[in-house]
C-alpha cells in the first residue's frame, strides 16, 4: 500500500470511496466544493493505493480561519477521511492520518481541526477544542469537535473562533 498525493485521474474513484465508505454523497460533494475553492491544497489531499493500484482510502486536508488574538490565521480542516469498508480495520485510515499530520507539520500549519469520532482521533493526538478556549463551530457536543497541535504551544493564547469556509454549507 502506498500513500501519495492525488491526481485527477483519481478523482472518480476517489468519490466512489466516500460514496461507499459513508454510504450516501454528502462527502463526495464536499470533496467537490472544496477542490473548487481558494482552501483547497492539493499537497494535503492524499489517496491510499492498494498493490493492484486501486484506491482504498482517501483523506483531505483544506484551510480555515481561526480568528484569535485581533488576527485572523489559516489552521487546517481534516475532512473527509474515507476508507473503503472492505478495508476499514487495515490501518488504512491510521496510515492516511500519519501521513496527512506529517505533511502538515512540513507545511507549517499550527493545526488541525476535526469534527468526527471522539473515539478515534484522539489516538492521533487529537483533543476538545474548548481545552484550547475555541468553541466548536457547529452545534455539537463538545467531544466531537477536536484541534491537534501540530507543534508545542502552537495554539496558545490564541483562543478564538473558527470559520469554516462556505464550500463547507453547500451541499448540506
Amino acid at each position: 500500500m502506498i500513500i501519495r498525493k492525488e491526481q485527477p485521474q483519481d478523482y472518480e474513484a476517489i468519490r466512489r470511496v466516500n460514496e461507499e465508505a459513508f454510504k450516501g454523497t454528502v462527502e463526495a460533494d464536499l470533496i467537490e466544493s472544496i477542490r473548487r475553492s481558494d482552501y483547497y491544497q492539493p499537497a494535503l489531499s492524499l489517496v491510499a493505493e492498494a498493490e493492484d493500484g486501486l484506491i482504498v482510502g482517501y483523506i483531505m486536508f483544506s484551510e480555515i480561519s481561526l480568528e484569535a488574538a485581533g488576527r485572523s490565521r489559516f489552521i487546517l480542516a481534516l475532512a473527509p477521511l474515507a476508507v473503503l469498508p472492505a478495508y476499514q480495520g487495515t490501518r488504512v485510515g491510521s496510515r492516511l492520518m500519519e501521513e496527512g499530520i506529517r505533511l502538515s507539520r512540513e507545511k507549517a500549519y499550527p493545526a488541525i481541526a476535526v469534527l468526527g469520532h471522539a473515539d478515534y482521533y484522539p489516538r492521533f493526538g487529537f483533543i476538545p477544542s474548548e481545552q484550547f478556549a475555541i468553541p466548536a463551530p457547529f452545534d455539537v457536543p463538545a467531544e466531537y469537535f477536536m484541534l491537534l497541535e501540530l507543534y508545542d504551544g502552537s495554539l496558545e493564547n490564541l483562543a478564538g473562533t473558527i470559520h469554516y469556509p462556505a464550500a463547507f454549507s453547500e451541499n448540506n
